[in-house]
This record gives C-alpha cells, sequence and structure tokens, in this order.
C-alpha cells in the first residue's frame, strides 16, 4: 500500500499513518529486489517439487523428496520437502478406495452337507470333516458336524461302519 501510494504522498508520512517505521519499509523494498540467498533456494526447490509433481502426480512430499534426491543429488529433509509442498499446495491425487458392498441380501444357499440337519441360516453349520480308517480288520467313516444353534455349540458324530 505504501508502495502504491509512495508517488501521491510521502513516505514519511504514508509510515506515520500505518504505524510502520521508515526504516522497516526500506528494509523490504530492498529484500523484494535482492531477496536472500535462503529465499532464492527455497524458490528454486518449490520449483523443483512442482515439476516433479506435474510428472508424478499421485504421489505425496516424501515419495516426491526420495525421486529427487536419486535423480539430482539434492539432499532435503522430510520437513522441509513437506514445507515447500505446502507453500504451493501440493498434495498426492492418489485413487480412493469406493466401498462396494457385499452379494445380495437374503442369498439362500445349498444344503452341501446331505445330510438331514436342517440348516437354514448361514453361520448355522460352522465346519464339517469326514474321515476313514481301518481298525483291527474293521472299516470306519467318521464325520463330525460342528454346529451352533442360537447359543449353544453342538458337536455330532456319525460313525458308519462297514463289513
Amino acid at each position: 500500500m505504501i508502495m502504491e501510494l509512495s508517488g501521491d504522498f510521502s513516505v514519511k508520512l504514508l509510515c506515520e499513518t500505518t504505524g510502520i517505521h521508515r526504516s522497516s519499509f526500506y528494509s523490504w523494498k530492498k529484500r523484494l529486489s535482492n531477496p536472500s540467498d535462503r529465499t532464492r533456494a527455497f524458490v528454486s526447490n518449490i520449483m523443483l517439487f512442482e515439476e516433479y509433481h506435474l510428472k508424478y502426480p499421485s504421489h505425496g512430499y516424501r515419495w516426491l523428496n526420495a525421486k529427487i534426491r536419486l535423480d539430482t543429488g539434492v539432499i532435503l529433509s522430510d520437513p522441509y520437502a513437506y514445507k515447500c509442498c505446502k507453500t504451493v499446495g501440493i498434495k498426492s491425487k492418489s485413487k480412493h478406495y469406493k466401498y462396494k458392498k457385499p452379494g445380495e441380501p437374503y442369498r439362500i444357499f445349498p444344503n452341501l452337507l446331505l445330510s438331514e440337519m436342517q440348516i437354514d441360516k448361514p453361520l448355522q453349520c460352522i465346519v464339517s470333516d469326514m474321515t476313514a480308517f481301518y481298525v483291527k480288520g474293521v472299516y470306519y467313516e467318521l464325520t463330525l458336524y460342528s454346529c451352533s444353534k442360537s447359543c449353544g455349540l453342538y458337536l455330532f458324530i456319525v460313525i458308519f461302519l462297514s463289513f
């Protein structure tokens, strides 16, 4: 504001009106035309991050910093890389997971146990297993069904003997 109005009014009057010291105004004016080395390095690093972000928009500041370190050899800390990206507004444009509902509700599954148990709800029969073995020349088939009815857990054992 003082810079724009300095052509119409004196700088001393404008600084007194705004409550700014004249030396501070001239110091600020000097910094505009001759920025410090630190500011120049910050601007060049920002441009470097923007360039890499255009090539790799889906990556964040840590990955960009690692890629810059590998390609150019410039070593920057992660907090400084975050500061550079935040100043310009660089954010990774990653794909977000879209929730997909599980299958159709009230789907009826066939009774594959081929037994006389009435299984009409999911998770009503949890485990079934079958094994066969010989003991003293007798062939046994052992079938185990572990079922859950309401709150209780039941175990059914079916033994088939064949001679």
